[in-house]
C-alpha cells in the first residue's frame, strides 16, 4: 500500500517559486538609488517641468517673464515642457530597468530543481489517486 503524498509539498513548491522570484527582485534592489525622474523645458528654460514615476509631474516651474505671455502660448508651451520631461522619465526609466545586472543563471537553476520535485510529487500524488480508485473498484465501488 502506498502512502499518501503530502499535499502541502504543492504549496510549499508554490513557496519555493515566490522565494526564488522574491531573491532575484530583492538583488536587484538598490536601497540607495534615487528615485528616476524626467526633466523638460520649453522656451529656452522660460517653463521647467519634472515628471516621476508613474508618469506624475512633480515640478513645474515658470521663469518671470512666462506670465507675460498670452495665455494660449503659455498653455501649449507649458505642455511641451510637460511631455519632454515624460518623454526624459521614459527614456531613463528604459535605461535604469536595463542597466541591471541580475543573472538569471542561479534563478533558472532554481526553477528547474523547483519543477523537478514538482514532477515527483505530482506524479507520486497521481499514483496515489489512481491506487486509491483501483481499491475503490476492487471493492465494487464501496
Amino acid at each position: 500500500m502506498t502512502t499518501a503524498p503530502d499535499p502541502s509539498g504543492i504549496v510549499r513548491m508554490l513557496s519555493d517559486v515566490t522565494s526564488a522570484l522574491g531573491s532575484v527582485r530583492a538583488a536587484d534592489a538598490d536601497p540607495e538609488a534615487s528615485p528616476v525622474e524626467g526633466t523638460g523645458e520649453a522656451l529656452d528654460g522660460l517653463i521647467v517641468a519634472t515628471a516621476a514615476a508613474p508618469g506624475r509631474v512633480t515640478s513645474l516651474t515658470f521663469g518671470p517673464t512666462a506670465m507675460r505671455l498670452d495665455s494660449a502660448t503659455l498653455a501649449g508651451e507649458t505642455m511641451a515642457a510637460v511631455n519632454a520631461a515624460l518623454a526624459d522619465l521614459q527614456s531613463r526609466a528604459t535605461a535604469a530597468a536595463g542597466a541591471g545586472t541580475t543573472d538569471f543563471t542561479a534563478l533558472s537553476e532554481q526553477l528547474k530543481d523547483i519543477q523537478d520535485s514538482a514532477s515527483r510529487r505530482l506524479t507520486a500524488f497521481t499514483d496515489a489517486l489512481v491506487e486509491a480508485q483501483g481499491r475503490i473498484a476492487d471493492r465494487g465501488g464501496r
